[in-house]
């Protein structure tokens, strides 16, 4: 499934509330949801990360540049069936999503990641966009 993301459906205090798991690679407790980790891994405007409870629930990426994002969007796609093409990888900017197999003993978390990662891609970009260097 593709959607179109408009920054316009998330809330600025959302926005602000994600920044700082977002300043650093490795091991972030979420905000508000407990038992669940972030593991973050960042490159110059590219994100890879991974929401955990004892098991990997889903994995997603963000490309905000042209540079690493065809090889992003194959690592998201390794391993698994998806609904997209690993040969067709979209422009930048996008977020791609995949659910991972401990998901399914973990449907209540169904709930909150669509709008999770979709906060989180728009901080990310915001972030990016703001900063000279990135």
């Amino acid at each position: 499934m593709t959607h179109r993301s408009r920054r316009s459906s998330t809330d600025d205090a959302a926005i602000v509330e994600l920044r700082p798991l977002l300043a650093s690679d490795g091991e972030h407790s979420l905000p508000r949801i407990a038992g669940r980790k972030l593991w973050i891994t960042r490159s110059g405007r590219l994100l890879l990360a991974t929401v955990w409870a004892e098991v990997p629930l889903c994995t997603f990426a963000i490309a905000d540049q042209v540079v690493g994002a065809d090889k992003l969007w194959l690592m998201v796609h390794e391993d698994t069936q998806t609904v997209t093409y690993a040969d067709r990888p979209p422009p930048p900017a996008w977020c791609a999503v995949r659910r991972e197999a401990g998901l399914v003993g973990h449907k209540e978390d169904k709930a909150w990641l669509e709008d999770f990662e979709h906060r989180l891609a728009w901080a990310w970009i915001e972030i990016k966009s703001a900063s000279p260097a990135a």
